[in-house]
């Protein structure tokens, strides 16, 4: 199991029971590596220091019983930023209406890059899809996404 799965899976449902869920976690460097871990609340409120601050030491604990990282490392936990990502389909359900940008494995209209507003999310039997506003130029047409094509995808940045 990959690092960054387990360290997700571990550590998650006690961010969750504390109001918190992990947005992304990357294992940065070599020989000393970092562990950077970015958090959002549950409320949807913006993260705070202080939020940061709660979430490392409840995450260190938890690493530190766990012991899954070999070798010395350095725990880093933030906010994801303006421009974060979206990983989980409630991602994009919490985002609608926002502006986002998604790389895709799949080319739609010829593109594997598209933006636009964010306009909803449908399940079906086939799958989950994930619609958005694309704008063009004067034109705008709304573009369907297989969720299982989405590569990367984020909130834009402005």
């Amino acid at each position: 199991m990959d690092i960054t799965k387990k360290i997700t899976d571990s550590v998650d449902p006690s961010l969750n029971h504390n109001g918190y869920e992990i947005v992304q976690v990357r294992m940065i460097g070599g020989k000393h590596q970092i562990v950077a871990i970015d958090i959002d609340r549950l409320d949807g409120q913006p993260v705070t220091v202080e939020d940061c601050t709660k979430a490392s030491y409840l995450i260190s604990a938890i690493l530190d019983v766990e012991n899954f990282i070999i070798g010395s490392y350095n725990l880093e936990v933030s906010s994801p930023g303006e421009s974060r990502p979206l990983k989980k389909l409630g991602d994009f359900e919490r985002f609608c209406g926002k502006d986002v940008k998604m790389e895709l494995s799949i080319s739609i209209n010829g593109k594997r890059k598209v933006s636009g507003k964010l306009l909803r999310v449908e399940q079906c039997e086939s799958g989950s899809f994930v619609y958005l506003r694309e704008e063009s130029g004067i034109d705008s047409s709304e573009v369907g996404v297989p969720y299982g094509d989405i590569k990367k995808a984020s909130v834009k940045r402005f």
